[in-house]
């Protein structure tokens, strides 16, 4: 049974399988848009299998569907995550990801957006305390904003050419 599931959403939950879980969870509630912010991808499961087929899923499901990953680091994506790098390779029209610079890189949160109204905030990269919180646009707007302004303090996008692939 899936831990997160046990869990009541707008209340703060610990531990690392639980915050797996939920990122998997956001991941596969995504219909449209797909936007996540994470240092470096190190915590979530995006080197799983499991977070691989639900990105597939999600960018074969329709044409239109997009995914946005911003970071600050992306030396865990090139190292430890070949599955999101072929992603990005087969689905470039659909798939971006950015590094950020300058003063976007005090970010040290992590939150994952799924269409308008679902969100998963990780408070610290550090620590495994998170929220999360199903259908709720007006909760889910100011993580959108900041969503919004990392994107605009990212100069930087990569392409498989770039990371070597």
């Amino acid at each position: 049974m899936n831990a997160v599931q046990e869990l009541q959403p707008n209340q703060v939950i610990l531990g690392e399988r639980n915050y797996e879980a939920a990122t998997a969870l956001l991941i596969g509630r995504a219909r449209r848009e797909l936007r996540i912010f994470d240092p470096n991808l190190g915590r979530g499961g995006y080197q799983s299998i499991q977070v691989h087929d639900l990105l597939s899923r999600f960018l074969t499901a329709d044409r239109q569907n997009r995914l946005t990953i911003i970071m600050h680091d992306s030396e865990f994506l090139t190292s430890r995550c070949p599955r999101l790098i072929h992603l990005l390779r087969q689905y470039a029209h659909a798939m971006t990801i950015c590094l950020t610079e300058g003063r976007a890189q005090a970010a040290q949160d992590a939150f994952v957006l799924a269409d308008e109204g679902d969100y998963l905030h990780r408070f610290h990269v550090d620590h495994a305390r998170f929220k999360y919180q199903l259908d709720n646009k007006v909760a889910a707007k100011p993580l959108h904003e900041r969503f919004g302004q990392l994107q605009q303090a990212s100069h930087t996008r990569l392409s498989a050419v770039s990371l070597g692939l």
